[in-house]
């Protein structure tokens, strides 16, 4: 009950306590409120004096221009006009400023400020008139009195300004009054709150100091009444010490007794304690023999578990063999099909300059004079025929698979431009326009020459083959798939009836458009070279629109 209500007056002083910073803080957001409010009561004053001066300076201006018609000074024009100038800029300023910020419609400002400037330019100009002695001129425009309508336009604005604060300044007053009405009241309710409190604080400090005094005489009839059983204790604990005493003796006897036949057990003890000590060396033996049986069993577990995966990885070794073995006889297939068509086309392609200049070495011998020199130059044409195939079977010899040759570090970028370099004659003559976008991984591993011999065969032949009438254009970009880089060629030349051609594409010396000259190996090429660095090849192309290539390689 005691702990009931100390935490009940904790409580009540803690809600004081509270209801005080919540006085404070509100009296200091309503402090900022009422400043405000007076800000804005002075803001709105200082308005209607401006609008008010506004209308002064058209005053004074009208005074400057008057003065100098009548006494023929310019200082009595000057000072005034620099005076209203100044006087103008300012009012006008502050009026942008503060009529802006307090949402007023800028438009009867603005329409206002044009006609003020107007004006103090019409004046400006009256006074040159007046200081070229132009003072018939000067006095027609004087006479146009267009002051009058400027001043009834500030004037107007000013009456306008002025209703537009008093609205404003109204609207702060009502705020200023509530904030302090609402202070008011504030401090009534935390006042009406408190009072109690503290009166039930107060009650509750008078009754507890009542107890307070109850309970310091009711302590002290207590240690009275211990004081005198404690008297009383202390003859027992005296009494009961004597009976304890001779207790002791008789226990002291007994103890002797016991300790002689506690010897006599100690003697057995140690008997059986050489026993004890005979059945652990035992133990320690058998443990010893358990522990070697044990490691020779793990051995024995371990040593199969070896030979386990041993034989696991035997059995996959000779399934990848045998993987390995069945990929190189289909490669091997393919190259003896290869071979054999190679070898037909080879046979082919030289049993043509063979024939003609074996046909022409009998001719040579039967003739004489210009026919002979004809001969000749028939021979040697079909000689240089022959030396071409022989080359271009030189260049599909060359063509081996990389296992064979040193893989190197190749930038795609740096090739493509070697390949243009080489090309420059090729591009300038067609004018052709090649852009290029290499992805963030334009460097692999690979073969150079192989890769300059795709993108020149690629390059050269987007050129060659373009349309007469469209100026060659050749899009070269790359980008990253998983472990594979991809090349794209991609021209807009004049493409290529897949449906009619696309299993032909990169047959040796296949030939799709016969009024180009060529020999129908390039495309041959790229697709071994290709295929030589482990990589694919694919085509998309459309008659009249151009063609794309794509090149897919190892990283």
């Amino acid at each position: 009950m005691k702990s009931r209500k100390g935490k009940r007056i904790y409580l009540i002083v803690g809600i004081i306590g509270i209801l005080m910073l919540l006085n404070i803080f509100l009296i200091k957001q309503y402090g900022r409120k009422i400043e405000e409010n007076q800000r804005i009561i002075n803001t709105t004053q200082r308005v209607v004096i401006n609008a008010e001066e506004l209308v002064q300076t058209l005053h004074l201006l009208d005074v400057g221009i008057r003065g100098y018609v009548i006494s023929d000074k310019i200082v009595m024009y000057q000072s005034p006009f620099d005076s209203a100038t100044f006087r103008k800029n300012q009012a006008l300023e502050y009026l942008k400023t503060t009529l802006s910020r307090q949402n007023y419609p800028l438009a009867t400002f603005s329409s206002l400020r044009d006609t003020v400037d107007s004006y103090f330019n019409f004046v400006s100009k009256i006074a040159l008139q007046l200081h070229e002695n132009n003072l018939r001129k000067a006095e027609s425009m004087i006479a146009e009195d267009r002051g009058y309508p400027v001043w009834l336009m500030a004037k107007d604005f000013s009456n306008s300004v002025t209703v537009f604060e008093q609205q404003i300044e109204q609207k702060a007053y009502e705020e200023f009054e509530k904030a302090i009405d609402t202070s008011y009241w504030l401090q009534i309710i935390l006042f009406i709150l408190t009072l109690p409190t503290l009166i039930y604080a107060a009650v509750y400090s008078v009754k507890s100091i009542s107890l307070s005094n109850k309970l310091r005489k009711s302590e002290y009839d207590k240690a009275k009444i211990l004081e005198n059983q404690n008297e009383t204790l202390d003859r027992l604990v005296r009494k009961r010490t004597d009976e304890i005493l001779a207790q002791n003796e008789e226990i002291r006897a007994q103890n002797e007794e016991i300790s002689s036949q506690n010897d006599i057990i100690m003697q057995h003890n140690e008997e059986m304690g050489n026993q004890q000590l005979l059945i652990e060396e035992k133990n320690k033996e058998l443990t010893t023999q358990n522990e070697i049986l044990n490691n020779a069993k793990a051995t024995i577990e371990k040593q199969q578990k070896l030979l386990e995966l041993r034989n696991e990885e035997l059995s996959e070794e000779v399934a990848r063999q045998n993987e390995d073995l069945q990929q190189t006889n289909i490669e091997l297939v393919d190259q003896i099909n290869k071979l054999e068509q190679f070898g037909y086309i080879v046979s082919h392609n030289l049993r043509a300059p063979t024939a003609r200049l074996l046909g022409l070495g009998n001719l040579i011998v039967q003739t004489s004079g210009d026919e002979r020199e004809k001969i000749v130059g028939l021979m040697i044409q079909s000689s240089k025929e022959l030396h071409e195939v022989i080359d271009d079977v030189g260049s599909i010899l060359l063509v081996q698979r990389p296992g064979s040759k040193t893989l190197e570090r190749v930038d795609l970028r740096e090739s493509s431009q070697k390949v243009q370099r080489i090309l420059k004659h090729e591009i300038d003559m067609t004018e052709a326009e090649i852009t290029e976008e290499w992805g963030k991984e334009s460097v692999i591993h690979s073969l150079p020459l192989y890769v300059e011999s795709i993108l020149y065969n690629l390059i050269s032949n987007a050129i060659k083959y373009h349309r007469n009438n469209k100026r060659p254009t050749i899009r070269i970009n790359s980008y990253s798939v998983e472990d594979k880089i991809i090349i794209e060629v991609k021209d807009n030349g004049m493409g290529i009836d897949l449906e009619k051609y696309g299993e032909k594409l990169f047959g040796l010396y296949k030939r799709f458009h016969l009024h180009v000259e060529g020999k129908g190996l390039g495309l041959y090429l790229v697709k071994s070279q290709v295929e030589a660095l482990g990589g694919k090849i694919k085509v998309e192309s459309q008659i009249g629109k151009g063609t794309k290539f794509s090149i897919y390689l190892h990283k």
